[in-house]
C-alpha cells in the first residue's frame, strides 16, 4: 500500500490542546489526527485558520502524518468539496469541540 505525507503547521498553542485531547483517548497525536479525520460528523468549516505563512516562526509548530494515498485523497475531496484548501478543512475539523 503506497502512502504519502500530510504535512501542515498550526500554533503550539493549537498543537497543546490537539494533544491533550490525543492522551484523553489514549492515543498518540498521529492517530488521534487520523481518527479524527476519518470519523464523519458535521462541523462548522467556516473558522479562520491561520496558514503557515501567517503563524509566526517562533509560535509554528509543522505536524506531518503518513497516511495511505487513498485516505489522503478523500480529505482532499472533501475539503475541495468544501471549496476550502485541505490545510483549512483539517484544522477546522480537528478544533470541533475542543475548547
Amino acid at each position: 500500500m503506497k502512502t504519502t505525507i500530510v504535512k501542515f503547521a498550526v500554533t503550539f498553542k493549537t498543537k497543546q490542546k490537539w494533544c491533550k485531547e490525543a492522551k484523553k483517548n489514549n492515543l498518540t497525536l498521529s492517530q488521534w489526527i487520523i481518527n479524527k479525520l476519518n470519523s464523519d460528523f458535521e462541523f462548522d468549516y467556516n473558522q479562520h485558520v491561520d496558514l503557515h505563512n501567517d503563524i509566526s516562526p517562533n509560535q509554528r509548530y509543522f505536524i506531518s502524518v503518513t497516511v495511505p494515498c487513498e485516505t489522503k485523497g478523500i480529505w482532499v475531496l472533501s475539503s475541495r468539496t468544501l471549496n476550502k484548501k485541505l490545510r483549512v478543512w483539517i484544522a477546522n475539523k480537528l478544533n470541533h469541540g475542543i475548547e
